[in-house]
């Protein structure tokens, strides 16, 4: 069904181009272009090339359409934000600075483990890149996903949210949505430049240092970058949170962390603006935490105390770039090429302890299961995308992209059993299991494929952007010992397109509309995987019969914009086919196990077992809605709402993680000198939402419904002018104004609390 839409949308497309596209003469008289016509109500501009910041919201996009574009002139939802918002919110990692945008969230806790969630899509369904290249691997969690924080915000220019799939341009995992964090390229000519910055944080009593140095030449450019970060575990406030109580506040265990960061890159012009670079990012990190709070201080009853811990990650990428522009070819004016390899070490611990009390006169038992998983992978990949003119006035993007992940692995865990005695002789072991066949094979994980997309204007009112993709995953399971990996090899075959148009009913008014299809093929970890699961107590066996996840996602909207003034609103809605979930098996279908699996499952001490299984649909949507206003005398005052709903077609109960219904966000600002000095309060506020339980699931420690919350931030800055070119910058911000106890609504079933009232101070020198 999936694929006789995919080919209608395509055919659709292929002729909607003969009936719209003019004659080379007629492009050539209309003279049609995406510039924003003069706005009637604006300052009249001196001459017709206008400068962008004619607008005060204006704002650029490359991910959205793979080309840069004034993003009010495209159909696809999309956030951008710039260097100087990064400057100023301080995030310890860019998904920080989600919390506050329309249709996206943040998932995990402390300044590494924060991940993007976009229209309530998280993990492997959002698709993590920097410059256009896939951070996404084929070895994570499906709910877990890859870490923004592998990506130091010091070497990054911009960040790019597409809210809504993306799989025509970048392929599988873009179900949710895309994050692209670009990086400073080279700047050729501008001579030595470069940083010195020290900030400091309340929340974990955090340090960071950073310097950067760069010099543009006339025909070489390089940078380099080093940061040190050094974060303890924070506090919690005190207060209540649904059914919680903290009289005296909570240490979130585990959420801090020892990191490093190096980045540079070098490039030299060929002329013509073309060239060709070479860009390093390395990361290191030591004892980084899921975080947790001590069980006992939220239910004295709770039996489980569950600690996930990364004692190290390593990173490391290396890409190679050539970009050509004003080819004069007949088959693209503008060719980028893309060649990386990175390698990715990391190692994952789960500690376990289960306290079953006994009855009266009867010694308790305690089960202690503790596993410590080593994984290398190496990645390499090539994209290749072209640009090039088509009649005068369209726009044809074409490219073809490969990667492969190679995943080698291995696991050892050892489960301790105990009898406690109330009083001596106490705890004496009475039981130990261990297991070191992996849970995973090694394996082999290899994707190519080839996309299209043709940008047209009809005319000066109409852009209509039709595209596809084909795109072939394999996977191949190499020798494991412990592992039979015979039959363990998938491969996967997607085509998927789309298609958005946008219509200018006048100089300031646009209506948006877009249609589209995705997809997310099974990775390793979901098709086999096989042992206890990392985040606590389960089981899970693998499920070779997995097939990839399809969407469908309709898009419906419009956007104004004037000199001061911006409003978009959005109406979307997602349909997942073949939806991953994780399936509880009965004890019936436990029985029905191998003999050796069943005795697996029962050393190890799981409370329950599980596989990943395609569900029938998963469905999503929801409204967005942005306004923002900047009055003459320096006041800016803005917003933004979203609501999202889901749902699993085929059952009462959703397979998704917990998600907030209502998020609504506001911010007023005082910047009297331009760039000099401002001051901003910015609040938000989430309904409360019920937590999402599967039926006969118990009632988590918060309470059934996720309450609601308010919090708020107050910062502002000054910056200094030094000798020549140099500048001061002070910035100074208190987060958690009011110093309430809450949990973003993806960590509140497994509660992990935000940082309680906290200052942070930066300081940035500037040549």
């Amino acid at each position: 069904m999936r694929t006789r839409t995919t080919l209608f949308l395509l055919i659709f497309g292929a002729a909607l181009c003969l009936a719209v596209a003019p004659t080379p003469a007629a492009a050539q008289s209309t003279g049609a272009t995406d510039e924003v016509p003069a706005d009637a109500g604006d300052p009249p501009a001196s001459s017709s090339e206008a400068p962008p910041e004619s607008f005060f919201f204006s704002e650029t996009t490359v991910t959205a359409t793979g080309t840069e574009v004034d993003s009010f002139e495209v159909s696809t939802p999309v956030t951008v934000l710039d260097r100087r918002t990064l400057d100023e919110r301080m995030p310890e990692n860019a998904a920080e600075l989600l919390r506050g945008e329309p249709g996206v969230d943040v998932n995990g806790v402390g300044p590494n483990q924060s991940r993007p969630v976009i229209r309530g899509q998280r993990g492997l369904r959002v698709l993590f890149l920097e410059n256009g290249l896939r951070m996404n691997n084929a070895r994570r969690q499906s709910d877990f996903g890859e870490i923004p924080g592998l990506v130091d915000v010091d070497s990054v220019e911009v960040v790019e949210v597409v809210r809504g799939p993306a799989s025509v341009l970048y392929g599988s995992d873009a179900i949710g949505g895309v994050l692209n964090l670009i990086t400073r390229g080279p700047v050729f000519g501008g001579g030595l430049t470069g940083h010195l910055g020290a900030r400091y944080g309340s929340a974990g009593d955090g340090w960071k240092a950073s310097a950067a140095l760069a010099r543009g030449g006339d025909d070489l450019s390089f940078e380099v970058g080093v940061t040190r970060r050094d974060v303890d575990d924070y506090d919690a406030a005190s207060g209540s949170f649904g059914d919680i109580r903290l009289d005296d506040g909570a240490t979130v265990i585990d959420s801090g962390l020892e990191d490093d960061s190096l980045f540079g890159h070098v490039a030299h012009s060929l002329g013509s603006a073309s060239q060709i670079g070479l860009r390093l990012n390395r990361y290191r990190a030591d004892a980084t935490g899921f975080g947790f709070v001590d069980p006992t201080l939220l239910d004295a009853n709770d039996p489980f105390r569950i600690r996930i811990l990364y004692p190290f990650q390593d990173f490391d990428r290396w890409t190679l770039s050539y970009v050509g522009a004003g080819l004069e070819s007949p088959l693209a004016d503008t060719i980028e090429v893309q060649a990386y390899h990175q390698s990715n070490d990391r190692q994952l611990a789960n500690d376990i302890d289960i306290s079953i009390p006994g009855p009266p006169g009867v010694p308790g038992v305690l089960i202690e299961a503790d596993s410590l998983n080593f994984t290398d992978l190496d990645t390499m990949g090539l994209r290749l995308e072209a640009v090039t003119g088509v009649a005068n006035r369209h726009l044809l993007t074409y490219g073809a992209e490969f990667y492969e992940d190679d995943s080698f692995n291995t696991d050892r865990s050892t489960t301790t059993t105990s009898l406690v005695f109330p009083g001596p002789p106490g705890t004496i072991p009475v039981g130990v299991v261990t297991d070191d066949v992996a849970n995973a094979p090694n394996a082999e994980n290899s994707s190519g494929g080839l996309f299209a997309q043709i940008e047209l204007a009809p005319s000066e009112s109409w852009k209509v952007t039709v595209g596809g993709r084909y795109q072939d995953v394999a996977t191949r399971a190499q020798a494991t010992p412990g592992w039979e990996v015979g039959g363990l090899d998938f491969d996967d075959h997607s085509l998927v397109g789309a298609v958005s148009a946008l219509y200018r009913v006048s100089d300031r008014l646009r209506l948006v509309g877009s249609f589209g299809t995705a997809f997310r093929a099974p990775n390793i970890v979901e098709r086999l995987f096989n042992g206890p699961t990392p985040e606590g107590a389960g089981f899970q066996i693998l499920n070779p019969d997995l097939v990839s996840e399809e969407s469908e996602n309709i898009d419906l909207g419009f956007k104004y914009r004037r000199r001061n003034v911006l409003f978009d609103l959005t109406f979307f809605r997602n349909d997942i086919d073949d939806g991953i979930i994780q399936d509880f098996l009965s004890p019936a279908e436990v029985a029905m196990l191998p003999a050796e699996l069943q005795a697996r499952i029962a050393a190890s001490q799981a409370s329950f077992v599980v596989r990943q299984v395609n569900a029938d649909r998963l469905r999503f949507e929801g409204v967005e809605m942005r306004i923002d206003y900047r009055s003459d005398g320096g006041w800016s005052v803005g917003g933004n709402y979203t609501h999202i709903s889901d749902e699993r077609i085929d059952s009462l109960n959703p397979p998704t993680g917990d998600l907030f219904a209502d998020k609504y966000n506001a911010y007023f600002r005082w910047e009297p000198e331009l760039e000099r000095f401002w001051a901003e309060l910015r609040i938000r506020h989430n309904g409360d939402t019920p937590a999402n339980l599967q039926m006969g699931d118990p009632v988590p420690v918060v309470g059934a419904v996720l309450p609601s919350f308010t919090v708020s931030t107050l910062s502002g800055g000054y910056t200094l002018d030094g000798a020549g070119t140099d500048r001061h910058e002070l910035i100074a911000a208190i987060d958690n104004l009011t110093d309430e106890l809450y949990s973003e609504f993806s960590n509140a079933t497994f509660f992990r609390p935000e940082p309680e009232r906290s200052i942070t101070l930066s300081y940035r020198f500037r040549y």
